[in-house]
């Protein structure tokens, strides 16, 4: 018990450094805040399983080597250690919520767009000062609560955990869904104009093979005068025939541009409902990755992106239009 309860203090006070440390560093050159965390709380998860991962598994180090070996050594194991554990949360993310959270393909010495080496560097010379510095004094912090206060803490905190994190899943599950169907109308009007535009084009080259037909006419009454006398009633009950046949097409086709219009109104008005639906975690998500994208909804959510960063900026009141964000840090 008192392992589980040293664990979730471990991780909480972690997760919490983290958050702070990403929030700081997105902020500063945004000169407003950012919030940078994946949890609707002041926490950075992937930060508190890095930390117990970096302690459980780098402690046997200290002191088995001199100083400075012993500072490259930690440095390294920490660097392949963090690197390891941000590759596989970008995998795991990407398939539990179809979505890219964060991308360092424009890096110099990257591996797949998941990590960087200039993030790697920096994560090991975090963990080693975590483990010569921080968390010595971490640890006598926590060692100093006594156990009527930690028990009930390390449970709260267990609890909020796991609230958060289920309330922040099915939220993103949410926008997911909201994604996909903005990604459906999209499709549909794309193919419904196509379609129009098809339309169009094929009344207007009817109506030159009929002014084509028209000529060839006039050509065979010159010449063929006594001809078309004698087959004038024909001629002109085909005619009646014809112009029956080109209203019918005509209503159809009036019919079908009724339709089509009538639909294409319906679905952007669904479209600009549904990217009027951000919600404010949805907005704060995106901010946060500003890189985030989908991967089985691209169109509709960088749209839906637009709209977010629009509905930020009147909350702010400092005009329209998407904000143009930068960063590529994680939760």
């Amino acid at each position: 018990m008192q392992t589980f309860v040293t664990l979730i203090l471990f991780f909480s006070v972690y997760s919490m450094i983290g958050w702070l440390c990403e929030s700081i560093y997105c902020s500063i050159p945004k000169r407003r805040w950012i919030n940078r965390g994946f949890l609707n709380g002041p926490f950075c998860p992937v930060y508190g399983f890095g930390a117990l991962l970096i302690l459980a598994a780098l402690s046997p180090l200290l002191g088995a080597f001199e100083l400075p070996l012993e500072l490259i050594a930690l440095f390294f194991a920490a660097v392949l250690l963090t690197s390891a554990l941000e590759y596989a949360t970008s995998v795991l993310l990407e398939k539990l919520f179809h979505t890219s959270w964060w991308d360092y393909s424009d890096h110099k010495y990257q591996i797949h767009g998941r990590v960087c080496l200039v993030n790697s560097l920096l994560f090991g010379a975090m963990s080693t000062l975590v483990l010569k510095v921080l968390h010595p004094l971490v640890a006598s912090l926590l060692n100093a609560i006594p156990r009527t206060v930690s028990y009930p803490l390390a449970g709260g905190l267990f609890v909020y955990f796991i609230l958060d994190g289920t309330v922040t899943t099915f939220g993103i599950l949410r926008m997911n869904g909201k994604l996909a169907q903005l990604q459906t109308i999209l499709d549909e009007i794309r193919e419904r104009t196509a379609a129009a535009a098809q339309i169009n084009r094929a009344e207007l080259e009817h109506s030159l093979d009929e002014l084509r037909d028209k000529a060839d006419e006039l050509k065979s009454e010159t010449l063929l005068g006594l001809r078309q006398a004698l087959e004038e009633l024909r001629l002109k009950t085909d005619d009646v025939k014809a112009e029956s046949i080109e209203r019918l097409r005509n209503s159809i086709l009036d019919f079908i541009n009724d339709e089509n219009r009538i639909r294409l109104r319906m679905l952007q008005d669904k479209q600009n409902y549904l990217e009027s639906q951000a919600h404010p975690m949805h907005r704060r998500i995106m901010e946060a990755f500003p890189h985030m994208r989908s991967i089985q909804s691209p169109e509709s959510f960088q749209r839906f992106r637009h709209a977010a960063a629009a509905a930020r900026k009147r909350v702010r009141g400092s005009g329209s239009g998407p904000e143009n964000e930068s960063g590529d840090r994680k939760e």
